[in-house]
């Protein structure tokens, strides 16, 4: 449904904001907009706004004219440079309320004016956003302005963690190493049957981000063409050998053998429920009287 959901809102002119644990994949959903766009051949800029001093964000957003402080330089905006294309903010919410209230101004007229700067400038911009919480709860703690939320939120889309889309990871998994063979330029082919086996039951708290530096870390250690259970990092292949023996398949045994220990263990119940009493055991066990004693002596069952 999501996936449909971000296809039938591709393009659209409205914002849209994306909410979800850390790490889910956020951007990557906002990326796959914008190339499912309009807009898929203009500028896509990315920009999280977490732990960056206000006035630092604001220069970096709306650019700065030379003078207007010390070493100010004329330099565009995120703004001017995704022009006729899409700015993603992240983490909107680590944003100062003031610095809110100039994004709700460029969202309501579509004007930006450099820090330090009297003219304004006309920009055509998407603009998309993400929080790590939920969005009543950022309203709550006030954490993000009501009017710039529901001017941010006409779209809303919320993404799961990677625990409740199990589908995803095989396609996930395809893609970061493809994206990898051409980083670290290798040639992985892909993973062993156990390792997807294991991917696809690990709990994944970390979701994408945590599958993907999985991936990334495993082919800088993989030496063949497939990523295995031994070239994971190394908190991975602890909880993959306690997930193996967890799920450690009984060994094979003749079916006699196993038979006669499970109707001895039956016979020993019967008879110590009974308090010795064998007429009433063979009637539970629903065999004869005669059958019962002579298998409480060919198992050795003490009455």
């Amino acid at each position: 449904k999501l996936k449909k959901d971000a296809l039938a809102v591709s393009n659209s002119p409205s914002p849209v904001m994306v909410y979800g644990e850390t790490g889910t994949g956020k951007e990557l959903l906002v990326h796959a907009i914008h190339n499912a766009s309009q807009r898929r051949n203009k500028p896509f800029i990315a920009q999280n706004c977490a732990a960056i001093p206000d006035t630092l964000l604001e220069s970096i957003l709306f650019g700065t004219v030379k003078g207007s402080f010390t070493g100010a330089e004329n330099r565009p905006g995120l703004f001017e440079l995704a022009n006729g294309g899409t700015l993603f903010l992240d983490e909107i919410n680590s944003m100062s309320t003031n610095l809110q209230a100039k994004l709700l101004r460029v969202l309501q007229d579509g004007n930006v004016r450099r820090v330090g700067d009297t003219k304004v400038t006309h920009v055509n911009v998407r603009i998309m956003t993400a929080i790590g919480t939920d969005p009543r709860e950022a309203l709550a703690n006030k954490s993000i302005r009501a009017d710039l939320f529901y001017r941010l939120s006409v779209i809303s889309l919320r993404m799961p963690p990677l625990r409740e889309r199990y589908e995803d990871i095989p396609i996930l998994t395809k893609y970061f190493i493809e994206k990898y063979n051409k980083i670290l330029q290798k040639n992985i082919k892909g993973i062993t049957p156990s390792t997807m086996e294991f991917f696809m039951s690990y709990p994944w708290y970390g979701n994408v981000r945590e599958l993907e530096h999985a991936i990334e870390g495993a082919m800088n250690m993989t030496d063949g063409n497939e990523i295995t259970p031994k070239s994971l990092p190394h908190y991975l292949q602890d909880t993959y050998v306690k997930y193996k023996a967890k799920f450690k398949k009984p060994e094979i045994k003749p079916l006699k053998e196993t038979v006669s220990k499970v109707e001895r263990i039956m016979i020993q119940r019967a008879v110590q429920k009974t308090g010795g009493n064998i007429t009433r055991a063979a009637e539970i066990l629903q065999i004869p009287r005669q059958t019962l004693q002579y298998k409480i002596s060919k198992y050795n069952v003490k009455t």
